[in-house]
């Protein structure tokens, strides 16, 4: 995986191949699996595919919002080509290592209500990435590196490398979920 980006354009492609990954790794569950948890705290798989789809409607919410004063301010960038390098590489390496070996706890707003089917869950995350996706035109019109709003374990990051944390968190909770179908009890639950 590429660990710095020149482009709004190399960024969804980035966080689009994390959601291609993550979808292989819910296919084909049965009835059972998609809800199994492996303790009652726990998520299970529908659940954090639930969440997923919450943060990433969040985070398209909070852009529109950044968007939009940026816009009001004036800070739209001459026509022209959208494919235009930044003006400094973006990366969240040094976060996303940070946080790895982190438990973190979701804030209010993220946390699933556990009471979704899987396919119901799944067609929320469509929902949630076709918003971030209706965003690209204007996002590839501003200067997102002046745009900062502050992430609940990082701190102020822009807007680029918010784009680049929706891709990081799926990975992450993509690894929680290869996790879950290994745990005992999980391949009994097929039917």
């Amino acid at each position: 995986a590429r660990m710095s980006y020149n482009n709004v354009a190399e960024i969804y492609e980035a966080i689009d191949g994390a959601r291609g990954r993550l979808l292989a790794s819910v296919e084909g569950l049965g009835a059972g699996q998609e809800s199994f948890r492996p303790d009652p705290e726990g998520w299970s798989i529908a659940d954090i595919i639930e969440h997923l789809s919450l943060v990433e409607g969040q985070i398209a919410r909070l852009f529109h919002v950044m968007l939009s004063k940026a816009e009001a301010a004036g800070a739209a960038l001459a026509e022209g080509d959208a494919d235009a390098p930044f003006a400094a590489p973006v990366s969240i390496e040094h976060f996303v290592e940070a946080l790895r070996e982190k438990k973190l706890q979701s804030p209010d707003g993220a946390r699933p209500v556990g009471r979704l089917s899987l396919a119901d869950a799944l067609a929320r995350l469509r929902d949630s990435r076709a918003a971030l996706h209706s965003l690209r035109p204007r996002l590839e019109r501003i200067d997102g590196a002046a745009l900062r709003y502050p992430h609940p374990a990082a701190g102020p990051i822009d807007i680029y490398q918010w784009l680049l944390f929706v891709g990081s968190h799926e990975d992450r909770h993509r690894l929680q979920i290869e996790a879950l179908k290994q745990s005992p009890g999980f391949a009994g639950n097929d039917e």
